[in-house]
């Protein structure tokens, strides 16, 4: 791709706008709500940041999502339909700091019979439900990216060393924010974020700076990170009472 100069929030919101008006013209009736989501709606995108859209379909339309680059601007568009997204949006993930936020920021571009109420109150539902198997699943998925990490020690094989430090780095950071009741504002913000928390694992920010590639370091240090900080955050997240060690098999 050529370089292109980037995009500006105004005309980024003018394109938005276009697209909402297409997909009315295309759909009608059936589109209950569009609406901009992440950055952009947050008025934190940048020149080259992308424009998210979701537009909420009656049940029974059924639409693929659409991704692609318009004047060098990545522009991705979700159709989902109201059952789904209503669903999915009470539901507490493994994904909660990054989901939880995600329509509660939004730029409303168009609305039919009041809808959006409805996921307001999904959103609510959501947080203030259980959130103890959204904290599990994310605690075994960094227990999984340290798992990877030895694995690549084992194999001598240094870029996949380095590049699941990231992933754990990564991932604790998103538990964090998870413990500390706090949904991601911008990926760019995510482990600045997680450094402000009160709740976090002791050197917490050392041990990212080593994974995620800040300082030099070696091979072995970035193993070394990765045991410690995976260690230090599972180790916060029992001290919440979610543990993912049991000494029976279940099924």
């Amino acid at each position: 791709m050529t370089n292109q100069p980037g995009m500006g929030h105004d005309e980024r919101i003018e394109i938005a706008k276009r697209l909402a008006q297409e997909i009315l013209r295309a759909y009608g009736d059936a589109v209950l709500a569009v609406f901009v989501t992440s950055s952009t709606a947050r008025g934190l995108d940048l020149r080259h940041s992308d424009l998210e859209l979701t537009a909420a379909v009656r049940d029974g339309v059924e639409l693929e999502n659409r991704s692609y680059v318009y004047r060098g601007l990545l522009v991705e568009i979700e159709y989902l339909q109201e059952s789904a997204i209503l669903k999915n949006t009470r539901r507490v993930t493994r994904r909660w700091p990054i989901e939880a936020g995600e329509y509660r920021d939004r730029i409303v571009l168009h609305e039919r019979e009041g809808w959006l109420r409805h996921l307001d109150q999904a959103m609510d539902e959501r947080d203030t439900s259980d959130f103890s198997t959204g904290l599990r699943h994310a605690t075994t998925e960094l227990v999984e990216y340290h798992d990877k990490l030895l694995n690549a020690r084992l194999a001598g094989d240094e870029m996949v060393v380095r590049y699941n430090g990231f992933f754990i780095a990564e991932q604790a950071a998103t538990l964090i924010l998870f413990l500390n009741r706090r949904w991601m504002i911008t990926s760019r913000w995510l482990f600045s974020q997680a450094f402000e928390c009160p709740e976090q694992p002791s050197e917490f920010r050392r041990l990212v700076e080593i994974l995620v590639g800040v300082v030099p370091s070696t091979s072995a240090a970035v193993v070394e990170a990765g045991e410690r900080l995976c260690a230090d955050t599972v180790a916060l997240a029992r001290s919440f009472g979610i543990s993912v060690e049991l000494d029976a098999l279940e099924a």
